[in-house]
This record gives structure tokens, C-alpha cells and sequence, in this order.
């Protein structure tokens, strides 16, 4: 066997969005793979490799919920294993890493070793710590690419690992809002946006996150991309959280529909320019504070008009065998390809969608409850979906 020196030994050892040790810029833990209960004993040791880890630690991280006649000699082993299967990968000096030491086991810290979790944590307090906001952008920028994804996902539901995903991953919130706080004062949106794609990734219910993201996008030109990525997240919140967007998201949606006019522009180009950046034709969806906003004014019409209007809900029920979300997504296709043009609705809650119908009867609007209803499958059905009509009360 040929001798290698600890001091040109480099491990580089990856737990940021996944469990990897790489030597010399070869995965050496590619033959672990199969194997959870290898890869929950060599991520446990090098976390705590600054101390002995007891067999007794050991026996209860890897064989707590499995019955094991001699769970002693079951640990030993899976370190012989272990250590054979990291030469396998590469590693020739296995033997001398993983140490038996008074009835434990310490992966030595005689060989350099690189991890990116304490890199990234290293990163952190030092931006923390800085005064010079260039430095400290830097520095935060650098933790920001560090961080690939949660502490060893494979092993997150771990009860030692639990406490480190959660704190990793806050730290890298905070990471990304003081980067972006020091990005989109320098004006340095590009750059902003890519940390706010890479976060929402990670954390997409970050309503801050998201917030930044859509700010950055209308700061940049892109208020189409912004409106869309609006409606793609509040989808979401709906179907996965069950709840609606702050009012600081709603406020901001209120910009994004109605952009600040062109100094200059005339009536004719402003009035294109409308038509063209319109949707295609056919029923109008607008958030739920933009459709308040147009019933109020539907209700002050109606007082001199004397026309009819009314207000159509559909809201879904919770049974079994029926997933709410398909429901909703399934309404949510077949509304607007039942109304006229002119005709609006929103999503009004996490199981609801409001319609606002013009001209009607109430027994036309039952109509279109009909139609709307015979597009869907036949589960869906109204066991599923109720609805109710309620006339716009005019305001005099």
C-alpha cells in the first residue's frame, strides 16, 4: 500500500442539499447510496467529530425502531462497512479516519477536511459581524451559493438532524433577505433575481422571498412575468397552506394590474396599448380585492341603470376519495370557458370561486351553474361543489 501523508489528505464533505464525501474530486460515497443506515452513520460521526461518539449513540440513531440480538456487534459492523465501502469508493485511508476510541468512534481530525454546512455558517457570521456593507454583501453573496438545498435531506426527519435543518435554513433566509436588502439598493436587480428564483426553490411559501421577487420584477420591466408568477403563487397558497396572500402582496398585485402611464403617452396609443396587454377575450379573472373594487362599482351602476346583476359562488366540500386541490383546478379550467365576455371571477378562498354574471335572471345564472357543472367529471359533481346566487344590492 502506498503511504499518503495526513497533510495532503482533502476531504470535501457536502451536507447542504444532499450527503456527499468527495477525495481528490472523486465521490467516493456513490457505493453508499443503497445503504441509509451507512450514510446516517458517517453523516453522525462528522458532525460530532470533534468528540467520541458512544456504540450506546450509535445503537440508537441506527437500530432504534429495528430489533438487533446484539446490536453492539451490528454497530461494529457497520463501521467495517462503512470504512470498506469508502475505500471501495476512493478513500485509502478509511482505517485511519474512522477510529475505534474508548468503546466509540471518532472520525479523526489528523486528515484536512472541508464541510460545506460549516463553510456556510462561518459565512454567515462574518457577514453578520461586518461593518462595510461591499464586504459584507460579498460575504453573504458567498453563503447564499454554498447553501444547495436543506441539511441532508435523506435525514432530515432524523431527531438529531431536525435541529440542524431547521437552523441551517434559517440561517439562509436571513442570508437572502440582507443580500437582497443590499442588492436592490445597489440596483443590482439581476443579480437580485437570481437569489430570489434560487430561495423560492428552496422556500417557496417565503412570503417576503416572494415579495422581493415581485418588486424586482416590476423594477427590471417585467410586470407581465411579475403579474404571472402572482397568480402561479397565490394558486399555490390556496392549494398547498389553505390561505390567502398578505395585504402587502395584494396591495403590491394592485401596481402590478395597473401600471403607472407613460408620461407623454396619448389617449389613442394609451387605449392600444390597453386592448393589446389585454387577456384574451372571454370571462375577466382579477384578484378578489381588484373584484370588491369592481362590484362596488357594479352596485353604484345598477342604482341608475336599473339592470340586473349577481353574484355566483362556487365552493368546494371536503369528501373522502376527493382531493380539494384537483377539485379547485378542475373548476378553475371550466369557469371561464362558461361565461361571456365581460362576465368576471375571482378565487375568493382556499374552496371558492365568486363569479359576478351582468344582465341575467336568477334563473339564467342557475343555467350557467348547470353548464358549468356538466363540463366537470362526474365525481365532481354537485355531492362536491355547492353553490349559491346572490343578487349586487345597488348602492343609491
Amino acid at each position: 500500500m502506498i503511504a499518503i501523508s495526513k497533510d495532503a489528505v482533502q476531504i470535501k464533505i457536502d451536507m447542504l442539499g444532499g450527503f456527499a464525501v468527495v477525495f481528490n474530486g472523486t465521490l467516493v460515497t456513490e457505493h453508499l447510496k443503497s445503504s441509509s443506515k451507512l450514510s446516517r452513520l458517517l453523516q453522525y460521526l462528522i458532525i460530532h467529530r470533534h468528540k467520541t461518539v458512544s456504540q450506546e449513540e450509535l445503537i440508537d440513531i441506527l437500530y432504534k425502531s429495528d430489533f438487533e440480538s446484539d446490536p453492539g456487534s451490528a454497530v461494529r459492523t457497520m463501521v467495517s462497512r462503512a470504512r470498506s465501502a469508502l475505500v471501495k469508493g476512493g478513500l485509502p485511508v478509511a482505517g485511519e479516519i474512522i477510529l475505534a476510541k474508548n468503546n466509540g468512534y471518532i472520525w479523526s481530525r489528523a486528515f484536512g477536511c472541508a464541510v460545506d454546512s460549516e463553510e456556510f455558517e462561518e459565512l454567515c457570521k462574518k457577514a453578520e459581524s461586518s461593518a462595510d456593507n461591499e464586504k459584507k454583501l460579498g460575504l453573504l453573496m458567498q453563503a447564499a451559493s454554498l447553501y444547495k438545498g436543506d441539511f441532508l435531506p435523506d435525514s432530515s426527519a432524523e431527531l438529531w438532524a431536525m435541529p440542524l435543518v431547521r437552523r441551517y435554513r434559517s440561517m439562509y433566509i436571513n442570508c437572502v433577505y440582507s443580500a437582497l436588502e443590499l442588492l436592490t439598493e445597489a440596483g443590482r436587480n439581476k443579480e437580485a433575481e437570481d437569489i430570489c428564483l434560487k430561495a423560492l426553490r428552496i422556500d417557496p411559501f417565503d412570503e417576503a422571498i416572494l415579495e422581493y421577487h415581485l418588486r424586482i420584477l416590476i423594477a427590471l420591466g417585467k410586470n407581465t412575468e411579475a403579474h404571472d408568477e402572482y397568480k402561479r403563487m397565490e394558486i399555490m397558497y390556496y392549494d398547498v397552506l389553505g390561505v390567502n396572500f398578505s395585504e402587502s402582496l395584494r396591495s403590491l398585485y394592485k401596481y402590478i394590474s395597473h401600471p403607472v402611464i407613460k408620461e407623454g403617452i396619448t389617449l389613442e396609443d394609451l387605449l392600444t396599448e390597453w386592448v393589446e396587454g389585454a387577456d384574451s377575450p372571454g370571462a375577466y379573472y382579477c384578484d378578489l380585492s381588484v373584484f370588491k373594487t369592481l362590484y362596488q362599482v357594479e352596485a353604484r351602476s345598477l342604482s341608475r341603470s336599473g339592470k340586473s346583476a349577481f353574484i355566483v359562488r362556487f365552493e368546494t366540500k371536503h369528501e373522502p376519495g376527493t382531493k380539494n386541490g384537483d377539485v379547485m383546478a378542475k373548476l378553475g379550467t371550466a369557469i371561464p370557458g362558461c361565461l361571456r365576455t365581460g362576465d368576471l371571477f375571482t378565487r375568493s378562498g382556499p374552496n371558492q370561486y365568486m363569479l359576478m354574471l351582468h344582465n341575467l335572471t336568477y334563473e339564467h345564472c342557475k343555467t350557467v351553474i348547470s353548464r358549468i357543472l356538466y363540463t366537470l367529471d362526474a365525481k365532481y359533481l354537485p355531492k362536491v361543489i355547492g353553490t349559491s346566487i346572490k343578487p349586487v344590492k345597488p348602492i343609491v
